[in-house]
């Protein structure tokens, strides 16, 4: 088994229930095996073209799991069940991805039938935003509090847990933040999606760049035009200018940040949730930054402007924590709420 990234485990643990989480992506899968309170005792990556098929991917994955269990860290240890987190649109009463883009041979197929079929263990399957938002939500002890995360980047996503557990709506579509309208009329952008007005289109990474494009012509501003003429300007530069000053780079976050502001707080006027959390590739920097810190505040400022007042003012708006870990250890950790319910 070739992996992407070398097998981090801690010390022996004894006689303790592990769950195995699957966390597949287009471009890789991250395993890993979790305790109950969330702690990960063994990791590894592998690349989803080269398995392919789900029953390949699932297969590869147990290799992984009993690999460990019996010559690894994780020997005196029992495998109690499997969790598994997928992209896309989720029929979860049928486990079955209705709509899923970059996992070709994935659409349509009973995925916990397959797992069974593989290892006969209780299993679970989420889709991937959710589960991420179900290890902070783990992470935080919310109990039966809800959360939001949402997910920055070429897209806008969100995943949902109401009351405690992972929400995907009736249709697989729930916490779908990107493609909530915050502009109206023939005038608003048109979103990769086809629709015009969507958060996406306006502060995913490619609305973001364009937005300075705009700023760049109207102030006749040589050295970011000639920047962006290259096509190579990522919201990760526009940051760092942000942090060096650049007066039309700060203009554009503010911008995105009142964006996003508006529509998280349509969302969390409807569903009132105790925490939202900015995760993805493009926060700005994040906590670690006075740009990215600037950016949440605005977020958060502009929620309690376009909310009633019990809403925004009681809602914590923070930075996401658990980074690339945070789908396997939801996916295993949904697995063991299955197993206890």
């Amino acid at each position: 088994m070739t992996s992407e990234s070398a097998t981090n485990a801690t010390a022996p643990i004894v006689q303790q229930d592990l769950f195995l989480g699957i966390d597949v992506g287009g471009t890789s899968v991250k395993l890993g095996l979790v305790d109950a309170s969330g702690t990960v005792h063994a990791k590894n990556a592998l690349a989803t073209p080269s398995l392919g098929t789900p029953e390949r991917v699932f297969a590869a994955a147990i290799g992984f799991a009993d690999s460990e269990l019996s010559s690894g860290s994780c020997k005196k240890a029992n495998l109690a069940g499997i969790g598994l987190a997928v992209p896309g649109v989720l029929d979860a009463q049928e486990a079955v991805l209705r709509e899923v883009v970059n996992l070709p041979g994935w659409q349509g197929k009973r995925l916990q039938e397959i797992l069974s079929e593989v290892r006969d263990l209780p299993n679970a399957v989420v889709n991937d935003a959710n589960s991420a938002a179900y290890a902070e939500h783990a992470l935080r002890s919310l109990g039966n509090k809800s959360l939001a995360l949402v997910t920055l980047g070429t897209g806008i996503g969100s995943g949902l847990v109401i009351n405690g557990s992972p929400y995907g709506g009736d249709h697989g579509c729930a916490g779908e933040l990107g493609h909530i309208a915050i502009r109206f009329g023939s005038n608003a952008v048109r979103c990769t999606c086809g629709k015009r007005g969507h958060l996406e289109a306006y502060a995913g990474s490619k609305g973001v760049v364009r937005q300075l494009h705009s700023l760049a012509e109207t102030a006749n501003n040589s050295d970011l035009r000639a920047a962006l003429s290259t096509g190579d300007v990522t919201p990760r530069d526009i940051a760092s200018r942000a942090q060096d000053n650049c007066d039309l780079c700060i203009t554009v976050i503010n911008q995105t940040a009142e964006y996003l502001g508006q529509a998280i707080g349509q969302m969390a006027q409807v569903i009132d949730p105790a925490v939202v959390l900015l995760g993805g590739a493009m926060t700005f920097g994040g906590k670690q930054s006075k740009v990215g810190q600037r950016f949440l505040e605005t977020v958060h400022s502009t929620i309690v402007d376009t909310t009633l007042e019990q809403v925004g003012n009681n809602l914590k708006v923070e930075f996401a924590s658990l980074g690339n870990d945070a789908g396997v250890i939801g996916a295993a950790m949904v697995a063991q709420q299955v197993i206890a319910s």
